[in-house]
């Protein structure tokens, strides 16, 4: 894709409810805007092929992408496991050496939504080899 259509990209996720189809290598990706129920702001959604699949969220344990449109197209969020009241708990009882173990343990998974364009236009540009934009009538 060229800087124009990016340019245009953009414009169209800054309105509300915009949305926009590009193909992505065999993949036809829809990107389209919505609000967050918890923070009352706009996301972009993400949608591949026009539809989303749950499996897609899930990632290992080693927070690897278990599904190929996971890694190119959904967002990667780790989460810790336990909660720091739970971490200070586990230190008085086995120590401090264990309960860093314990504090390191996290959760992965993906997110179908995107806060940021900057953000979502660099994972495209560094997971995918050819972007095109599709234009709709």
């Amino acid at each position: 894709m060229e800087q124009a259509d990016w340019d245009a990209l953009k414009a169209q996720m800054d309105s509300p409810w915009g949305s926009m189809t590009l193909q992505c290598d065999q993949f036809v990706l829809t990107l389209q805007q919505h609000t967050s129920s918890k923070s009352k702001s706009w996301m972009t959604g993400v949608y591949v092929d026009g539809l989303f699949k749950g499996a897609w969220v899930m990632a290992s344990r080693e927070g690897e992408a278990l599904h190929d449109e996971s890694r190119r197209f959904l967002r990667k969020v780790s989460k810790s496991l336990y909660c720091r009241k739970e971490v200070e708990a586990y230190r008085k009882v086995f120590g401090k050496r264990a309960a860093d173990k314990h504090a390191a343990a996290k959760h992965f998974y993906f997110d179908p939504s995107w806060k940021s364009f900057n953000s979502l236009k660099k994972h495209l540009l560094a997971n995918n080899t050819s972007i095109t934009r599709i234009n709709e009538i």
